[in-house]
Parts: structure tokens; sequence; C-alpha cells
């Protein structure tokens, strides 16, 4: 949705909006006094967060040439691993410095100053729109996917603690299903939000396909290995932050590893080689939870390295692999579909190992054995769906 607002207002218009908005939201968070007013405030906070990311990527696509598109995005790649992994760091310092009694509000307040660098940033130096190509939203279709995503990611998060009553399973199905209408309403409808053209073109799908498995691994994994450092371990939110850095290491030394990687060997292989590496953290990271009681921070920061290295060299070739040959007319359904397969998976991912963890964390290192062994085999998925994407770099014909 956030994609075909930019399509029919202009990416810089919806950037500059998604941003005040995501800043606003996040201003209401940390000023939040009830658990309902804070669910409420980042609801709004992840509707204006999904205007505004979609519009980078489409931004990038129209003002790069699909021969400058892969450094465009290598080093584009950095610069989101960087900020994704420091994140939960400078959170945890965050709430572990306690300024003026905050705790965890400045984690959202916080925003208010990046949210104006990136206000400043875009009136600045963001290309000014041009003429809309859409001329109106398919409301009908955002309501279908809406409630689709909602009907599989609820009973993902809340099933095991409910003890996964029938009506999860239920809502789970009627999820899956509501896909499938989707992609039926899609056919016919007159406005749709993702381009037809797009779901007949073999690189696109078979790189979606790719960024739902890759994607739910990053996040999962993340996520559990924040669990294991904080109730496994007893560290403090900073420390566990911490303990998550040589993964950001990793992500920004492979994603410039990557620029130089992709130009000798080409997409595809690039992104198979860091699946590869990824793969090996994993494992490594799994065997060394199984025969060590508890490894600490120091033993787990060699496989927590070679993991960030991998994952953090393949998000530049897989976006470009993905955006070959996209028209401009389909930049905003391009760009805001990948950003909504990026969400959908990491919610699925997160849903799915941290349950995976928390059945199996008695005792903690067992659990993170078996997630992080869970999660490799779902990175060899990706690995195995790299053949579908073309050897080379030149768009495929649809």
């Amino acid at each position: 949705t956030g994609g075909r607002l930019g399509d029919r207002y202009g990416p810089r218009r919806m950037f500059l909006a998604g941003a005040a908005g995501f800043t606003a939201a996040s201003v209401l968070c940390g000023l939040a006094v009830s658990p309902g007013l804070l669910i409420g405030a980042q609801l709004v906070q992840g509707a204006f967060g999904a205007v505004l990311l979609p519009q980078g990527i489409g931004l990038l696509t129209a003002a790069f040439s699909e021969r400058e598109i892969g450094k465009a995005f290598s080093a584009y790649a950095p610069v989101l691993s960087l900020a994704a992994v420091a994140g939960p760091v400078v959170a945890g310092a965050l709430i572990h410095w306690d300024l003026w009694g905050s705790g965890w509000r400045l984690i959202f307040l916080i925003n208010l100053v990046l949210g104006g660098v990136a206000l400043a940033g875009g009136l600045r130096y963001l290309p000014a729109d041009g003429p809309a190509t859409l001329r109106r939203l398919d409301g009908r279709g955002v309501l279908i996917v809406a409630a689709a995503m909602f009907g599989v990611i609820y009973p993902l998060i809340q099933g095991r603690e409910l003890g996964w009553p029938w009506w999860a399973w239920a809502v789970l199905a009627a999820g899956l299903a509501g896909f499938g209408w989707f992609a039926r309403h899609e056919r016919r409808s007159p406005a749709p939000l993702i381009e037809p053209a797009l779901l007949r073109r073999r690189t696109y799908l078979a790189g979606a396909a790719v960024a739902l498995a890759f994607f739910a691994a990053t996040a999962g994994i993340m996520l559990v290995l924040s669990f294991y450092a904080q109730y496994g371990l007893g560290y403090s939110a900073l420390g566990a932050g911490l303990m998550l850095t040589p993964v950001a290491a990793g992500n920004v030394a492979g994603a410039l590893a990557a620029l130089r990687l992709a130009s000798w060997l080409g997409g595809r292989a690039t992104i198979g080689v860091n699946l590869a590496v990824a793969l090996a953290g994993l494992v490594s990271l799994g065997v060394l939870a199984l025969v060590t009681a508890r490894p600490g921070g120091l033993a787990l920061a060699g496989p927590a390295l070679a993991l960030g290295f991998g994952l953090g060299g393949i998000i530049a070739p897989l976006f470009a692999t993905i955006l070959i040959g996209v028209t401009p007319a389909e930049t905003g359904s391009a760009s805001g579909s990948l950003g909504a397969i990026q969400q959908l998976a990491g919610s699925v991912g997160v849903a799915t190992l941290a349950t995976l963890y928390t059945a199996t964390s008695h005792p903690p290192a067992r659990g993170l054995a078996i997630t992080a062994l869970a999660t490799a085999a779902l990175l060899a998925t990706a690995a195995a769906l790299t053949l579908l994407l073309p050897a080379s770099d030149r768009p495929a014909s649809p």
C-alpha cells in the first residue's frame, strides 16, 4: 500500500509524510501511560513506517540504471545492516542509562531526533516528484491482504501461549486462504496493488521466495540471540545489545565485500556464497551450544561474526537481482511488495523461531542450539531457491 501511495502522490511526498507520521507516533509511544495506548501508538507508528520504507527502494530503483543498481544497493546495504543491528545496542544503552528516570521511553523518544534528521535530509536532497502514474488505490485489495496477514501472524504469536486452541488453527488456515483470495482479486482489479507483470516475471517471484526465507531466518535468530543473552545468560539490556555487536560488524563487512564479490561472480553466486557463510555460522553456533553447557558472549563471537558476514552480504545482490528489469510504472508496486514480504517474513520468523526457542529453552543452551539449527534449515531452503534465480545479472524475460 505504501508503494502504491508513492506511485499516486510521489515518493518524495510519501517519504516525508511517512517520516513525519512515524516520528509523531514515536513520541506518542514514549509518552504512553498504559499498555493499550502504547500498542495503539505502535500501530500508528507501523502504518507510517509502511508508507516511509518502500519509498527508499523506489527512489534508488528510479535513480540508477540497471548497470548501476547493484552498486547502489551495495552502498545502501551496509547502512541498512548497521542500522538494523545497532538498534538493539543503542536501545539497550538507553534503557541501561535510564536518563531522567525515563526507563524504556527513550527508545521511542530518540526518534524525535532521528526523524528530524530524516525530514531535513528528505527536504534537502530528495528529487522533486514527477507526475502520478496511478489514479486510484485498490481499497478492497488493501483490506484483503491486511486481513490475510493478520490471520497468519496472530495465531503464530499467540497460539502457544493459549495452548493452541482450535480457533488458532482455523484463523491460520483462513489467513492462508486469504492470500489466495488476494491473488485472485489482483488479477481482476483495474488498479491492483501488485502489477500483474511482476507476478509473471520469474526473477521477481524467485527472488521474493528467497527473500521470504532469508528475512524470516534473520529476524527470528536475532530475537532468539537477544532472548538467550537476557534470560539464558542473565545479561542486562545493554549487555544483550553488546553481545550482538559481532553480528553488526560482520553485517557491515559482508555488505562491503559483496560489492566486489558481485562484480566477479554475479548476483546469484554472491547470494549463494554468503548463504553458505551464514549457514556455517549458524551450524557452528548450534554445535557450540550443544557441547557447551552455557556458552557466553565471547564464545559465541566467532559464529556470530560469520553469521553476520553472510547475512550482510546477501541483501544488496538479492535486492538488485529482484529489481532487475522493473519498469518505472512498476517501481512503487515492486518496492512496496518487497517491503511487505520483508515485514511479513520477519513477523513469521519471529513468531515461529521465538516459539521454538521458548518451548525448548530448558536449559537455555539447548533451546539456542535447536533454534540455530532450525534457522540453518530455513537458510538452506533459501539457498535451494536461489537456483531459480537467473545465473547472470541481465534482465530475465517475463
